[in-house]
């Protein structure tokens, strides 16, 4: 791999793996259809089966990356993906709620059996720790060090709402009720009606104190997927040396 300004593009790139991307993504959009549109499977039982015939190309890929560039290299291509693909289901959310008027609790994305706080919070663990070992082997820098501040700040968020979810589905549990939809209703520690909306720390804050869940999050992720992308950009010929 070069170390010019397009050596990103060419980690991403799936090179002898082309073809067969194109043929499984082919393959799951005709399966996609069929159990959504011919069997009735909800849309994101659809989606998975899309997702799920990717897998093989992408693991490959993966696989190649992880022979050729070595450790470092292949978290940082398999982050990038991932990060893009969970930031393309919250714009599609975004979508949904401002574009289809649909309410917060219809606007799941196309995978809304995933869009639950426990997978929401093991997420942006995950990938803060996958941000802090990318750090350790040489992305640290400003770009680097933002985003792990950007990181630290989201799971923080993602960890305030997923204990206010574990208290709110006890407290419905023991009147009978079901918790479906709930954790796309409540707010965090931003945006409206959340901990620092009802504080008096700061007053309202147009957006910040005021904006709707999907909105938070959406630009929490678009940070994110931002961050990443600079940071990856200029310190991968330090990962791809690092090899480990």
């Amino acid at each position: 791999m070069t170390q010019s300004r397009g050596s990103l593009l060419e980690l991403l790139d799936f090179r002898n793996r082309r073809a067969l991307v194109l043929l499984a993504a082919a393959v799951g959009l005709i399966l996609a259809g069929a159990a959504v549109y011919g069997a009735g499977m909800p849309v994101w039982g659809g989606s998975l089966i899309f997702l799920g015939t990717l897998a093989v190309p992408v693991g490959l890929k993966w696989w190649d990356d992880f022979r050729r560039l070595g450790v470092a290299a292949f978290v940082l291509s398999a982050l990038l993906m991932l990060q893009g693909l969970h930031f393309l289901e919250h714009a599609t959310q975004m979508v949904q709620y401002y574009l289809l008027d649909r309410p917060p609790a219809l606007s799941q994305g196309f995978i809304s059996s995933l869009n639950i706080e426990w997978v929401h919070f093991i997420w942006n663990t995950v990938v803060w720790v996958l941000t802090v070992y990318l750090l350790r082997r040489g992305m640290a820098g400003g770009w680097g060090w933002a985003l792990l501040l950007w990181m630290t700040g989201h799971t923080l968020e993602h960890a305030y709402l997923l204990a206010r979810y574990l208290q709110l589905t006890q407290e419905l549990a023991a009147l009978g009720l079901p918790g479906f939809g709930v954790s796309q209703a409540l707010p965090g520690i931003l945006g409206r009606d959340g901990w620092l909306a009802e504080s008096s720390i700061c007053g309202q804050i147009p957006g910040l104190t005021t904006a709707p869940r999907v909105t938070i999050h959406f630009f929490w992720n678009l940070g994110e997927t931002a961050l990443l992308l600079f940071a990856a950009h200029f310190n991968l010929s330090r990962l791809v040396q690092a090899r480990g």
